[in-house]
């Protein structure tokens, strides 16, 4: 088992050239905290050098070992495609402050295993539920919570053209026609869609769900959609 700390310790070693190329600076995660992806290290001159972990040949006591110079990259940017996550703070699901993270322990395959906060708390890598900007999301109870479920609606954005035609950014779905919509007292007379089928779902602001996908629109369902400001969007997407 390793540890962030023993890795910022250590020089990395050409074997094919004998040479010292750097120290290592910062280790980068994946997206998920899963898995140590890249090291970047600091050569004596300064340089900024990244060091893919699938090229590593030996992790010793002192130096990590590479097989030859081409192990590491020179002037890359993918380790700003990974996460540094020392420093960030901690929180359960249920808004509770669980610390800061001050170490990440890993397997000889480099796959995370246990999360240490600056309290001694010890979290399971298992246990966390979501990693944004500068913190962690965990899930310490039993019962699991898909976050899938709570990605933000699409919304169509709207905006006007220079004749006064409202037009939506979202992509025509394959056999929508959509309707032109835009003058405000077309707004009042929308009778026509009644008898029309919905080609999708429409829901309010609290995600409560006005008429389903391929529903008849009824007059009922119509002034309800009218009091949500919905009626553009069952314009475009009826049919």
């Amino acid at each position: 088992m390793y540890y962030c700390k023993e890795f910022k310790s250590l020089s990395v070693l050409s074997l094919f050239e004998g040479e010292l190329l750097g120290k290592v600076d910062k280790l980068y995660f994946d997206k998920k905290l899963k898995k140590l992806i890249n090291i970047e290290l600091i050569g004596e001159d300064g340089a900024k050098m990244l060091l893919p972990t699938k090229n590593i040949y030996h992790v010793g006591k002192n130096a990590i070992t590479v097989k030859n110079n081409q192990s590491v990259l020179f002037n890359s940017k993918d380790g700003e495609n990974y996460l540094a996550p020392i420093g960030s703070k901690a929180y359960s699901i249920n808004g509770e402050f669980l610390g800061v993270v001050q170490e990440l322990c890993f397997d000889e395959k480099y796959c995370t295993l246990k999360v240490l906060l600056e309290n001694d708390k010890i979290l399971e890598i298992e246990k966390l539920a979501k990693y944004g900007k500068n913190t962690m999301i965990f899930n310490l109870d039993e019962k699991k919570v898909n976050m899938k479920k709570f990605t933000p609606m699409e919304t169509p954005k709207i905006f006007k053209t220079e004749d006064d035609k409202t037009v939506s950014t979202l992509p025509v779905q394959e056999n929508v026609v959509p309707i032109e919509t835009g003058r405000v007292n077309a707004m009042h007379n929308a009778e026509f869609l009644v008898g029309r089928k919905c080609l999708k779902d429409i829901v309010n602001f609290n995600n409560e769900l006005l008429i389903k996908a391929q529903a008849v629109i009824t007059k009922k369902a119509l002034k309800e959609i009218e009091k949500f400001g919905k009626l553009r969007e069952l314009m475009l997407y009826s049919k």
